[in-house]
């Protein structure tokens, strides 16, 4: 790593930032009061001394009335003893009627006493040394009083203070030093955790929470990107829902529309021949060539080709309105009994035509919610095209079986087979398994399309598959829907 981008990594680094800024300001403040305390030491020791020496002279003079001569000398000493002062005592003759013990020890001789004028003598010493000059009356008599000390120990003191100095400095830089680093990190622990979580977050990992361990403003910030954690990761999982039901709908919507090019094509091609009839029907008529000037003949044919047509055309537009019908204000809650038996009384007739059995065996107890009239039009081309294709003497039996907890509808033709490879193509458009493509035989090839489209809308899923006894439609109700709901009552 280059210097430059460990100077930028540092500044971007808010435990150096903490540290650089608390070591300054331990350094700064500790050399501040040490230079505070140099400075000031001798002035405030001079002050103090002063102010000391003034109140013991001031209460030794207070004393002097009540004092004798020897109690007076004694009470003197006491003064100089606690004040280290020197006191020299003149009278009115500018003799010193009463030497001090310094005088009588030689620490001080007369000479150093000297009067500064003739009404208020005092001691000489150093200029800026403590002293105190008093006038008093001693046996009725002027006396004056001066005294002063000297300011040898604070000198040594600051002397001491600057040979320290190193020593000191090394001493403040290690607890600067220390003491920063761990202030920083007890500091800057919880912010650090917070931002490496809130990197995850940004990164959309939102199950891991930042633990709060305190009610300050970082515990509330914690839990303030706690909350937002929550309530992100709620919206990503609705949206994601929402996605997902934007892709169903859309893969539906694709689904319809490739169905729609399908049957368009499948229209085109199914339309194509009868009208192909149809004109040269009418041309033949027109210019009366050959067979066709027997007019009353193809009329009808032509006539009944159009019927034919019709039909395909009606188809069509069921197949296309079934697109466009939506469930959401259909439901109702109905009997699946009901409706079978509906169906089976509609087909009694067309049964007996074919020679064909009807039977049900649906419980009473089957209700569920779904749209009765789309339900209706595909088991009625179930049925019929069940019965369509069912040879006399056989029969069709509807029952309702539950296969692993799920509902069913099974309609079972007896007696016929679809070739296996074929059975899948009996729900495409305008397949028709009777292979002579005619329509008064084999249907437009539109009913079972239309049925497994409408059953598609029902959430209902449709199969058809060979069985020993015949051929099996099976319509699969679904499990925890809304739509159909299938109930006991």
């Amino acid at each position: 790593m280059s210097i430059n981008k460990l100077i930028s990594s540092l500044r971007n680094n808010i435990t150096f930032k903490v540290f650089g800024l608390t070591v300054t300001i331990l350094l700064l403040f500790s050399v501040s009061t040490y230079l505070i305390i140099f400075t000031l030491l001798p002035h405030t020791y001079n002050n103090y001394k002063q102010q000391q020496l003034e109140h013991e002279i001031d209460t030794f003079i207070a004393k002097i009335p009540t004092l004798s001569d020897t109690e007076m000398e004694k009470e003197l000493d006491i003064v100089k003893l606690q004040t280290n002062a020197f006191i020299i005592l003149f009278d009115e003759t500018k003799q010193i009627p009463l030497p001090s013990t310094q005088i009588k020890q030689g620490t001080i001789t007369i000479e150093e006493a000297t009067v500064a004028d003739s009404s208020t003598p005092k001691v000489t010493g150093k200029r800026d040394n403590p002293n105190v000059t008093r006038s008093l009356m001693l046996k009725g008599k002027p006396a004056y009083l001066t005294a002063y000390t000297k300011l040898q120990p604070i000198d040594e003191a600051s002397k001491v203070l600057m040979l320290l100095a190193p020593y000191v400095a090394l001493f403040i830089l290690i607890a600067a030093v220390g003491g920063s680093f761990f202030y920083t990190r007890i500091i800057t622990r919880p912010i650090r955790r917070i931002t490496v979580s809130a990197s995850r977050m940004a990164e959309l990992e939102l199950d891991t929470l930042i633990p709060v361990h305190s009610s300050d403003e970082i515990g509330r910030l914690a839990a303030s990107l706690n909350t937002m954690a929550v309530n992100l990761k709620s919206s990503i999982g609705d949206l994601q829902m929402a996605n997902v039901q934007l892709q169903l709908e859309m893969e539906r919507d694709r689904e319809i529309e490739t169905r729609r090019r399908e049957l368009f094509a499948a229209v085109s091609h199914e339309l194509k021949s009868p009208l192909t009839i149809m004109k040269g029907q009418l041309e033949g008529m027109l210019y009366k060539i050959g067979i066709y000037e027997d007019r009353d003949f193809y009329l009808d044919k032509t006539l009944h080709v159009a019927e034919e047509m019709e039909i395909l055309i009606s188809n069509i537009l069921h197949v296309a309105k079934s697109d466009r019908l939506t469930l959401s204000n259909s439901d109702e809650l109905v009997s699946l009994n009901t409706i079978v038996e509906e169906l089976l009384v509609k087909y009694e007739e067309l049964g007996l035509q074919r020679g064909v059995t009807l039977s049900s065996s649906i419980p009473e107890d089957i209700w569920f919610n779904t749209d009765r009239k789309l339900l209706e039009t595909a088991l009625n081309n179930v049925t019929h095209n069940a019965i369509i294709y069912t040879n006399a003497g056989e029969r069709v039996m509807i029952t309702a079986p539950t296969i692993a907890g799920s509902q069913t509808l099974e309609i079972l033709n007896t007696g016929t087979r679809i070739n296996e490879a074929k059975i899948e193509q009996i729900f495409e458009p305008f397949y028709r398994l009777e292979q002579s493509r005619n329509r008064n035989t084999g249907g437009s090839g539109l009913g079972l399309y239309l049925t497994k489209h409408i059953l598609q809308q029902l959430d209902i899923s449709i199969r058809a598959k060979n069985t020993v006894e015949g051929v099996v439609f099976s319509l699969y109700f679904p499990q925890n829907t809304s739509t159909p709901l299938i109930s006991s009552i």
